[in-house]
């Protein structure tokens, strides 16, 4: 009685349909931009122990935080890891305008071998998701970020640009920016 009540359910459910999501999900089609509306949110707040708190363990170097007399401030990080051949590194720079507040960051990701690519392509997303918090429109960012696959997408206040760098397949750039709010758009300089 358990089994016809179990089948009729999976058969319902549409799974076993040919051309049902379950089929379409296994072949992504490729993303080039995404425009997601839904209500503004705070991005989470970043200052410097943040940028303190990025460092990665394993090597030598460790995250700069430097803040200017107006209040601007900027986080810069390299992290280079050693491999044969092509040497993978990943380029971490956070700058924002007031205590706590990014307004544009830049990620170059250098891969290497495959191995590099999911590693940096983890490490990137998880600095993205710190910023913007988890609430994307992309699903695996990490494994997007890792395949070299370009994008560009607007939600909340903040843009995601994703591009190869001309010169070098094995170099990509990840831009974020935050809209600013009218007093500071009317504070920028021209």
């Amino acid at each position: 009685m358990l089994i016809p009540l179990i089948i009729s359910l999976y058969l319902v459910s549409g799974s076993a349909q040919p051309g049902t999501a379950d089929n379409k999900t296994r072949h992504p089609a490729r993303v080039e931009h995404v425009q997601w509306k839904v209500p503004p949110r705070n991005s989470p707040s970043f200052a410097e122990s943040q940028c303190r708190s990025i460092a990665d363990l394993s090597v030598s170097s460790r995250p700069v935080f430097t803040v200017t007399e107006n209040g601007e401030w900027e986080c810069t990080y390299l992290i280079e890891y050693s491999e044969t051949g092509h040497k993978p590194s990943l380029f971490i720079q956070i700058r924002g305008l007031d205590p706590g507040i990014w307004s544009s960051f830049r990620l170059k990701l250098n891969f290497g071998s495959p191995l590099s690519r999911q590693v940096l392509g983890a490490q990137a997303a998880d600095l993205v998701y710190l910023l913007i918090g988890t609430n994307t429109p992309v699903r695996d960012l990490d494994a997007m970020l890792a395949a070299g696959r370009e994008l560009e997408m607007t939600f909340d206040d903040v843009t995601l640009k994703y591009r190869q760098e001309r010169t070098d397949s094995n170099r990509f750039n990840l831009f974020g920016s935050k809209k600013l709010g009218p007093e500071k758009n009317a504070n920028k300089p021209d």
